[in-house]
């Protein structure tokens, strides 16, 4: 098997009543680097569900065999091939592409906080686009009530304290780690969709 990195859903995922235990300690620092490298691995294996062929080939492509230079080896190209491929919304593409870009802010800069001036933009659309996405999303547990005003007191704080920043990703991450193992038991994948279509 050419497959060299984690696997999400049995060497990573801790389990949708784990996840914010699991990751809650993390530093700040910590905390944006790994909640992004962990959805981009739980993208990851969803395409490699969804996508036709040889397990091999997929594998490959996704660059899960550890090679970098994969056409969707990275974690832009993995939520654009998500989109297309129908695997997450367009919805769910902005706000991994936002999680993406606070990763690189943090991953790329030495002295760098959720109120930095490079990151509190990026910070600020992550919530706008949340509070937009929880109404769609349908979670078993998940109170909409409790997640708006949740996210209306986080709102308040995001320019002056960086935990505030640092809640708001931990309960994106923790949401979108029980939304894909949600979207794991129905990803079908896309050589059945075809032939579903054929007969």
């Amino acid at each position: 098997m050419a497959w060299k990195s984690e696997k999400w859903l049995s060497d990573v995922f801790p389990g949708v009543s784990r996840i914010y235990e699991e990751y809650r300690h993390l530093t700040r620092r910590e905390l944006a680097i790994v909640s992004a490298g962990v959805l981009d691995l739980g993208l990851a294996q969803l395409l490699s569900m969804r996508l036709a062929g040889d397990e091999r080939e997929r594998e490959e492509f996704l660059g899960l065999n550890g090679d970098g230079r994969a056409p969707a080896g990275s974690f832009g190209a993995r939520i654009q091939l998500g989109v297309l491929t129908g695997t997450i919304t367009s919805e769910d593409a902005v706000i991994l592409r936002a999680i993406k870009n606070i990763r690189n802010c943090f991953a790329h800069r030495i002295r760098v906080d959720f109120t930095s001036p490079e990151v509190l933009p990026i910070t600020r659309l992550l919530s706008e686009n949340w509070e937009e996405r929880t109404k769609r999303l349908a979670i078993p547990g998940f109170s909409q009530e409790a997640a708006t005003a949740g996210m209306n007191e986080i709102r308040e704080h995001l320019i002056s304290e960086p935990e505030a920043g640092a809640g708001l990703l931990l309960s994106v991450f923790a949401t979108y780690q029980a939304y894909f193992h949600r979207l794991s038991d129905r990803v079908t994948p896309i050589d059945a969709v075809v032939r579903k279509r054929k007969q």
